[in-house]
């Protein structure tokens, strides 16, 4: 079955396969052998991707999934042929018109602000650092607009799924 992955501005057709026991997935017709088992709790997986191994937590959300590990952190929406196809007729990639609120991916420490109420920012922009499990992620905009609150300050501890910034046009 194909599906479509984005994960910022780019976006992946990726096929899986599975044959004799084997995992197979094609990325923009790429193949490549994958085996994916979970560790250390409910969120943490191990991905094997033609022998080299990667380790990441995982978070889905109303949005898509949460990707954390030792090569940054990534917001990645995943659909299937059909779900693709309606939102390209329907139009995708319309502007919101209301406020974005970034949430918090993982429980954590707020370590740093980068933006103050009122900013102008854009998509992929910093926003703040969080701490979680002592490795610092930045946390970025969804999307162009004017930060119209910031729900934490300094040194807050937050839970997943809290607010931390709004986002308006």
């Amino acid at each position: 079955m194909k599906y479509f992955a984005r994960c910022g501005e780019r976006e992946y057709l990726c096929e899986l396969e599975a044959k004799d026991g084997d995992v197979f997935i094609t990325v923009d017709g790429r193949r490549y052998e994958v085996d994916l088992g979970q560790i250390r709790g409910a969120a943490c997986f191990t991905l094997l991707v033609d022998g080299r191994s990667y380790e990441f937590d995982l978070h889905e959300d109303e949005d898509g999934i949460e990707l954390s590990g030792g090569a940054g952190h990534f917001h990645v929406t995943v659909e299937d042929e059909r779900t693709h196809a309606a939102l390209e007729k329907t139009g995708r990639g319309r502007v919101a018109s209301g406020p974005s609120i970034v949430k918090a991916v993982m429980p954590g420490i707020v370590r740093e602000i980068m933006v103050e109420k009122g900013a102008v920012v854009a998509k992929g922009q910093a926003l703040l650092i969080l701490e979680a499990m002592k490795m610092q992620n930045e946390i970025r905009a969804d999307r162009d607009g004017t930060v119209q609150v910031l729900h934490v300050a300094m040194e807050d501890t937050v839970d997943k799924g809290q607010r931390l910034v709004e986002i308006g046009p």
